[in-house]
């Protein structure tokens, strides 16, 4: 039997009807990338549109959505949302390799393309550069995005964002925060969250502090004012907020989303698309002509929030459906170490999770870290982020990807450790840590705000590419993926942050620390979803925080050692230290890294007083130096962490960076 028609059999002769997406609408189709054939997939389509789902308030895989209980429901007892979804597949869908990747948005923007296709960046598909290299469309994916965060605002004359609409709670009222990190100087305005309930001042509170540790200063109700419900400034007008300065603003708002359906309504856009033939009015699955597909398995990479949001569905059991049918078979976490303040009343998903600098309040960074259960020296519970799906028997393969900077700002070595010893991982999980790499290739924090050149020498998007097709085979039973590469205690590659010895050219400054990931009260309701102690209270408790250990060159020994920091030019971190121009200088400056270049020559190195040796003293000449790098590259074709397309690409880089 033809495989496309028994995965066809399979999958729609079930009888089964899905109450949960109701309606699949569809607003625009046609050729992608101006109908460019890709390989054996041929052809790609475009199809965008919009899908429509309710939920049973009662079932047990909705009943943990904060809030849901009493979210507004419609004629059939049901709570109603409302998204954005776009896809990319082949024109013959049978011409597939049988695989539906879902890439988790990030703040409404897609990524994958960016990440695995070096595409230029930006939303729309419906220009040909957005295709970049074709890598994912020549391997035969099926590509979806879906909305998933409440709330996403439109912006005139760019590609939109891809949103979700969910009901909000009427009549519930409470205090809710904001934090504002300025890294510019002049700005005189703050936007809030959500819009203040009352502007009655005395409602509200105002307080900063120059630093995580400082105690907070209020600032008098004469010293600032409400713009309108949506903003704050200081007073006079024309004030400006300070600089590097940690501004905590708490205020009452009222009627929240319902926010975490954002993860029922992925579940169920997935689903729907996987097992599905049509919607209950006759529209078919987008999937293919007449609903008709081979998708026989779903992956989803996340990058960053989307890594998070992940992270936070796995471990809150929305990896399944309503009737106990798989979603992901496997999932990519990348540079994600904790989960998102999503399914909280109040929600705030697009703030970044406690950074080593400012923002350490909010409720995405708390026990569980590991993927396997540990005893929580705070509470004394017992968790992991599998053992809600342990206990359907239904997890999916999991490929936690990491830079350096989610071990200095996300605390990753909570992922892999109790804080004392080394953890064994699952056998359904692989961990790599890209050695030396900041959070993106490019730099997230604005021009200056750092105190050295971002880290965009180290890429780590070819072994995205290849770790990719690893997880492709092993959910599909093939090959099982290269061992998991990351720092260990056992054998010294893990460590205290005290126990670096950092090489001290001129002008370096190295962290005080990594982010110490401080743990706080948010009051009785907080397993249900509610924070009532606004701003939260601030424990003393600190779990043990370790990161990389180093060689003489200040780059990390140890995990997945890429082809530009096995074969170094320069020093390379995940971390960045804040500049004096953007405040709280010698703090962590987000999620920006450093290339701190090795110098040309002999001459050079000693006039800068530079420890490390020069390029010329490594390498001789350029020639010696990219032929290094090139056997490194082919090292790791063979070990399984990149594809053979990429080494020469690699090289070339390298080449233009000399």
């Amino acid at each position: 039997m033809n495989r496309g028609i028994l995965v066809f059999v399979l999958v729609f002769c079930t009888g089964s009807v899905f109450a949960e997406v109701t309606r699949i609408q569809i607003l625009s189709q046609g050729p992608y990338a101006g109908g460019k054939a890709f390989g054996a997939a041929g052809p790609y389509v475009r199809i965008a549109g919009r899908f429509f789902g309710e939920l049973d308030a009662t079932s047990p895989a909705n009943r943990n959505i904060a809030d849901i209980r009493i979210a507004p429901r419609n004629a059939r007892g049901k709570v109603e949302y409302a998204g954005d979804f776009e896809i990319l597949r082949p024109a013959d869908p049978f011409k597939g390799n049988g695989t539906l990747l879902y890439d988790v948005n990030s703040r409404g923007d897609k990524m994958i393309l960016q990440q695995l296709n070096d595409a230029p960046p930006g939303n729309a598909l419906t220009a040909p550069e957005s295709a970049g290299d074709g890598f994912l469309m020549r391997q035969g994916f099926t590509l979806a995005w879906s909305g998933w965060i409440a709330g996403l605002g439109r912006v005139a004359g760019m590609a939109q964002p891809l949103r979700l609409e969910v009901p909000r709670v009427l009549g519930v009222e409470q205090p809710v925060w904001d934090e504002f990190l300025f890294d510019a100087a002049g700005q005189t305005e703050a936007q809030l969250s959500f819009p203040a309930s009352s502007l009655v001042k005395s409602m509200a509170r105002l307080t900063v502090r120059g630093k995580n540790e400082d105690a907070p200063v209020a600032i008098p109700a004469a010293g600032w004012d409400f713009l309108d419900d949506s903003a704050i400034r200081l007073a006079p007008p024309g004030t400006p907020f300070r600089a590097g300065a940690l501004y905590q603003f708490s205020y009452r708002a009222r009627n929240p989303p319902v926010a975490g359906i954002g993860y029922a309504a992925t579940r169920d856009f997935v689903a729907f698309l996987r097992y599905q033939q049509q919607d209950s009015a006759g529209t078919a699955n987008p999937l293919g002509p007449g609903g008709r597909h081979n998708i026989s398995v779903a992956l989803a990479h996340g990058s960053s929030q989307g890594g998070g949001f992940l992270r936070g569905m796995l471990y809150r059991g929305f990896n399944e459906t309503e009737d106990l049918r798989a979603v992901f078979d496997g999932i990519n976490p990348h540079n994600a170490s904790a989960r998102l303040y999503l399914n909280f009343r109040f929600a705030q998903p697009n703030r970044a999770h406690g950074m080593g600098y400012g923002f350490l309040g909010y409720p995405d960074a708390a026990f569980p870290y590991a993927y396997e259960k540990l005893r929580d020296p705070k509470s004394r519970g017992e968790d992991g982020l599998l053992e809600r799906c342990r206990a359907r028997d239904n997890c999916p393969k999991v490929m936690q990807t990491v830079s350096s900077a989610e071990y200095w700002q996300g605390a990753h070595s909570l992922n892999t450790t109790d804080g004392d010893k080394d953890i064994a991982l699952p056998e359904n999980v692989r961990i790599y840590h890209f050695a030396g790499t900041q959070h993106a290739i490019a730099p997230g924090m604005p021009k200056g705000a750092c105190a050295a050149p971002a880290n965009v020498a180290v890429d780590a998007r070819p072994a995205l590419r290849a770790l990719l097709l690893a997880l492709d085979r092993w959910v599909k039973g093939g090959a099982l993926p290269p061992p998991s590469a990351y720092p260990r205690i056992a054998d010294g590659t893990l460590v205290s942050a005290a126990a670096l010895k950092w090489p001290r050219p001129q002008g370096f400054a190295a962290p005080r620390a990594p982010n110490p990931l401080a743990q706080f009260d948010y009051g009785a309701r907080i397993a249900e979803g509610i924070i009532d102690t606004v701003p939260p209270t601030l424990h003393q408790f600190r779990y043990p925080v370790l990161v990389p250990a180093i060689d003489a060159d200040g780059n990390e020994r140890a995990g997945l050692r890429l082809p530009e920091q096995a074969v170094p030019a320069a020093t390379t971190t995940g971390w960045s230290l804040r500049s004096a121009a953007a405040g709280a200088e010698g703090e962590l400056c987000m999620l920006d890294g450093m290339a701190l270049p090795f110098a040309r020559n002999a001459a050079e190195r000693e006039a800068a007083k530079d420890p490390r040796p020069s390029l010329a003293e490594r390498y001789q000449d350029k020639s010696t130096y990219v032929s290094r790098l090139r056997a490194a590259a082919q090292d790791l074709v063979r070990r399984g962490f990149y594809l053979e397309e990429d080494v020469e690409k690699t090289a070339a880089r390298a080449a233009r960076a000399w």
